[in-house]
């Protein structure tokens, strides 16, 4: 029976899949995928803020301190209050797509909807939503939210 993988272990892993071109943009985009997949029950609670800051300092091994976090956490909430959370999924997918790295930044993406509860159904589809402008197969989509969320058993 394989050991449960921690959050950090499994970060490392992540990690390795984001040493990507322009990998900040891609990060940026990616933690705005999983602030929109959090959101999809309606809100971002203090929780989930937390949350969401600790898994992006883990993901960026310190390279984005918390207060930059909390900024592009507070920038995704302008932007999806602004424009709304179905159009900013499209655009984040988009964006992903015209960098090559929609399946790195759907990785992150699920791994920080994943650190925020699990997966649930809604968080699911804003994922399958992103995954789908990105040009991203359904099936791919799955592999990947599945990806994220199996710590091994």
């Amino acid at each position: 029976m394989a050991k449960k993988l921690t959050l950090e272990e499994h970060a490392d892993q992540i990690r390795d899949d984001l040493k990507v071109p322009h990998q900040s943009v891609v990060f940026a985009h990616a933690v705005e995928a999983g602030y929109l997949a959090a959101r999809a029950d309606g809100e971002v609670d203090t929780n989930e803020r937390l949350v969401l800051t600790k898994a992006v300092e883990l993901l960026s091994k310190g390279a984005v301190i918390e207060w930059e976090t909390e900024q592009l956490l507070d920038e995704c909430q302008t932007r999806a209050e602004k424009d709304g959370a179905e159009a900013r999924a499209t655009k984040v997918g988009e964006a992903l797509k015209e960098l090559g790295q929609a399946e790195a930044g759907l990785l992150v993406a699920a791994f920080v909807a994943r650190a925020t509860n699990g997966v649930e159904k809604s968080e699911a589809e804003v994922l399958k939503a992103i995954g789908k402008a990105a040009g991203l197969t359904a099936d791919k989509v799955k592999t990947i939210v599945k990806r994220a969320t199996d710590l091994g058993d």
